[in-house]
């Protein structure tokens, strides 16, 4: 099994003032199963992360950014897919017409099922979201959710 984490995830997982902390860590940081995701999170948890300081919840983003830029590092413990925008811009839009979904979440989706797929070799690959709009979506397509 090959797990794709969504920043929806991610943030709960970096952030220890959110729902579900340590239960993420745990899975994400922690497991035994290889976690991915793509390298949009890194602009989206920069996002969060300024968003977070500028509101006093997070008094260094760059500190909370550096850990997560280790732990997608190469010996960390989630790997960052790079985009393939042929393989997932066409899907993507597809699941927005089929799917009440953000463009970041259809996004997301497109390439847990198809960059993520490839590189499981036929294993699942299971979404761990916190977003119960891509969850649907994913279910929807076949798709186990954590």
């Amino acid at each position: 099994m090959l797990r794709y984490a969504d920043t929806s995830a991610l943030v709960r997982c970096y952030f220890p003032d959110e729902p579900d902390h340590e239960e993420l860590r745990a899975l994400l940081l922690e497991g035994s199963d290889p976690v991915v995701t793509s390298e949009l999170t890194r602009v989206e948890l920069a996002s969060a992360a300024h968003a977070a300081h500028r509101g006093g919840r997070l008094p260094d983003p760059a500190a909370l950014l550096a850990v997560v830029d280790a732990d997608c590092g190469e010996d960390g413990p989630i790997a960052l897919l790079r985009m393939q925008p042929e393989a997932v811009f066409g899907l993507a839009a597809a699941l927005v017409a089929q799917h009440p979904l953000r463009s970041l979440d259809a996004l997301h989706l497109a390439v847990a099922r198809t960059t993520a797929a490839e590189l499981a070799g036929g294993e699942p690959v299971v979404l761990v979201t916190r977003d119960h709009r891509q969850a649907a979506a994913a279910e929807a397509l076949g798709m186990a959710v954590e």
